[in-house]
């Protein structure tokens, strides 16, 4: 007769495995059926590009309205050339006055603008028409470039037509791939804010 003692330890260890694995399949069950976690793996997919877009958007707010302030500053500062203020307040040599000029368009525009990317443009002509060929002609934006060559400053006299340009290079980072919004290069686009007008006939101070 078997001694009932002697096989007891060796079924039980015997059984030990078939017991661990019933336990993962059933482990592997919950964790199947689990939904703990779900909104937690779904929310890390979809964040890179919600935050992606969110930058986006919030660069292109942005750009446009570092547009609008720069916009404003050039026609504030302009009416010092409507009235002949500044023939009184820049009286230096062209890259004196050129430089004098863009520090008062960043003065009103204060922490938007980005003095050292920007570049000025004031000339006269005796027409209207002579105003829009001279324009045209000296586009900074052409070709997927920026040149600015040939800008100053040239002080208006009395009843002149002045055409008054400020040029800004505007740096991308969230929306770099986009044709739309960049013009001049790789990550970047140039804003440009002008404002044409006639002189006063104010008097000229005498030279």
């Amino acid at each position: 007769m078997t001694d009932a003692s002697s096989i007891a330890p060796e079924a039980t260890a015997a059984s030990k495995p078939q017991a661990q694995r019933r336990a993962r399949l059933r482990l592997f069950a919950r964790f199947r059926r689990s939904e703990d976690g779900a909104t937690a793996v779904e929310f890390a997919m979809i964040s890179a590009p919600f935050f992606a877009l969110l930058l986006a958007i919030v660069e292109t707010a942005l750009m446009f309205w570092t547009s609008q302030v720069l916009e404003e500053a050039v026609s504030e500062t302009s009416r010092r050339l409507l009235t002949g203020e500044a023939l009184t307040r820049y009286t230096g040599n062209a890259a004196t006055n050129t430089q004098a000029f863009k520090n008062d368009v960043c003065a009103s525009a204060p922490g938007l603008v980005d003095c050292s990317k920007l570049v000025i443009d004031v000339r006269s002509y005796s027409s209207f028409a002579n105003a829009k060929n001279g324009t045209d002609g000296t586009n900074p934006i052409s070709a997927g470039g920026l040149n600015t060559t040939g800008f100053g400053y040239t002080a208006p006299q009395p009843q002149q037509i002045v055409v008054v340009r400020a040029v800004l290079e505007y740096p991308l980072y969230f929306t770099s791939w986009s044709t739309s919004l960049v013009n001049i290069g790789s990550g970047r686009r140039g804003i440009v804010a002008s404002t044409t007008f006639r002189t006063e006939p104010f008097n000229a101070p005498a030279t």
